[in-house]
Formats: structure tokens, C-alpha cells, sequence
């Protein structure tokens, strides 16, 4: 585990990691890895991030660049199959066969395109088991590398939606962490609890019943980096120094 009063470098993209060039996972993850890093320190350096929040980093990314990684090879033997079915073709006078394209066009055809198509890498990855996301859920998320599955699931990136007027509600997130209400509820124990960590919050009040559908969730803290530190519906008012305190690598106490 890092120690973050005595660490003075932190390793990201391809200094951390190797990848083959198949899937364009490489880039996918070191930019993945800066966003992840880029926050924390500045919020540790800003004085509002905790000494848990820079442990978080090899926690929330290893994984998810491990997966990819994997992911790459997977789709280079795909290459190389595919590579074996055009050499078994031109030898010979097997070329000039209609009947034998036919058969080398259907086998590549089955191996797929998965290089282009894995939707559920490029965009479903979630944190999940990070010390620094709310979730209280002990079953894992059901992770599919092709398809992905929008969910508010903590530690999750938030899915994108249109606003009444057409506008994203990605445009309307702060720079910072941001507080999504969509019942009108009272946010102000976010506010206060916030403003004694000093912790820069952005609140979104939204009339946008067909969102809370959407999302299925009444309220929802967004990270610097839109993934899902916690979210809440109805039911007893949350601990919104507890949540924030979690959030920002503090545990339960500061």
C-alpha cells in the first residue's frame, strides 16, 4: 500500500504499464490512470483529501488495467487466427476456389470483431472494492468486456443522458465533486458537511422526473472524474459528513 507522507512518485499510463497496440487499450488506460491520479492530488495538495486518498489509486486502476491488458492479448491471437485463415487460403490454388473464400470468409466472420466492439472495456469499468467509494453492496457487479451496462452503481462513471432543453447533464456537473438531486430534496447536510472539510461541491437541483427513471436513484455524489462516489433514495437522511469523509480518504473520522 502507498504511504502518501512518503512517496514522492506515482506511476501512470505506459510507465506503468505495457500493452499491445491491439484495442488501442494502452492509450484507453493511461489516460484512464491520469484522470484517476490528477483529482487526488489535487486534492491532497489542496488540503481537503485525506491520507487514504492516493492509497486508492493502484486499487481502482490496477485492476482495471490488468483487465484490458488481458483484453489486448485476447484480441491478438484473434489476429493471428485470423492471419492463419488467410495463409491456409492462398496456398496452393486454394485462392481461385469461390467455395474455399466462402469458408475462410465465414471463419473469420465467426471469430468476430470484438477489437472494435468490446463496449463493456472501453466504457464499463467500475471501482468496485475501492476504500473511497460508498456502495454497502456485497454483490459484484456482473462485468461483461462486450457489452456495456449503463449503471449508478458506486464507483461506476455515470451514464450519459440529454436534459429537457437538449442539453447534456455531463455540461452541468462542476469542476469538482457534485452533489445530483432530482426528488428536490434537502441537500443542506451535503452543503454544510462539505464546507467544514472545505471540500469544493457543486450542487445540481433537477426537475427531471424521467431522469430519476433513468438513473433509478433520487440523489447521487459525483467524483471529479464522474464516476459514483455514493448514492442514496428516500428513506433516513444520509451521513453526509460520513459519505464526503469516505469520498476523500478519510475513513469515518477527521
Amino acid at each position: 500500500m502507498l504511504d502518501q507522507r512518503s512517496v514522492r512518485v506515482l506511476l501512470a499510463g505506459d510507465s506503468a504499464h505495457q500493452f499491445i497496440p491491439t484495442g488501442g487499450y494502452g492509450m484507453n488506460s493511461g489516460v484512464g490512470d491520469a484522470v484517476d491520479l490528477g483529482w487526488k492530488l489535487a486534492a491532497t495538495l489542496q488540503g481537503f483529501g485525506g491520507p487514504g486518498l492516493l492509497e486508492s489509486y493502484e486499487i481502482e486502476r490496477r485492476p482495471v488495467a490488468t483487465r484490458n491488458r488481458d483484453a489486448s492479448g485476447r484480441h491478438m491471437q484473434v489476429r493471428m487466427q485470423i492471419a492463419e485463415a488467410y495463409g491456409n487460403l492462398l496456398e496452393g490454388d486454394n485462392g481461385d476456389g469461390s467455395v474455399r473464400r466462402a469458408e475462410v470468409g465465414a471463419e473469420i466472420a465467426k471469430l468476430g470483431n470484438a477489437e472494435n466492439e468490446w463496449f463493456g472495456i472501453e466504457h464499463g469499468f467500475i471501482y468496485q472494492g475501492s476504500p473511497i467509494v460508498a456502495d454497502g453492496l456485497d454483490t459484484p457487479f456482473a462485468f461483461d468486456p462486450a457489452i456495456y451496462k449503463p449503471t449508478t452503481r458506486p464507483g461506476a462513471r455515470l451514464p450519459s443522458t440529454l436534459l429537457k432543453d437538449g442539453t447534456a447533464l455531463y455540461d452541468r456537473l462542476g469542476p469538482y465533486f457534485t452533489l445530483v438531486d432530482f426528488r428536490g430534496g434537502d441537500l443542506s447536510p451535503f452543503v454544510d458537511a462539505a464546507a467544514r472539510r472545505r471540500i469544493p461541491l457543486s450542487v445540481l437541483q433537477l426537475d427531471e422526473p424521467d431522469l430519476k427513471g433513468v438513473y433509478g436513484q433520487d440523489t447521487l455524489l459525483l467524483r471529479p472524474d464522474h464516476h459514483v462516489a455514493w448514492r442514496g433514495t428516500g428513506g433516513k437522511t444520509p451521513d453526509a459528513d460520513a459519505i464526503l469523509a469516505t469520498a476523500l480518504g478519510w475513513g469515518a473520522q477527521r
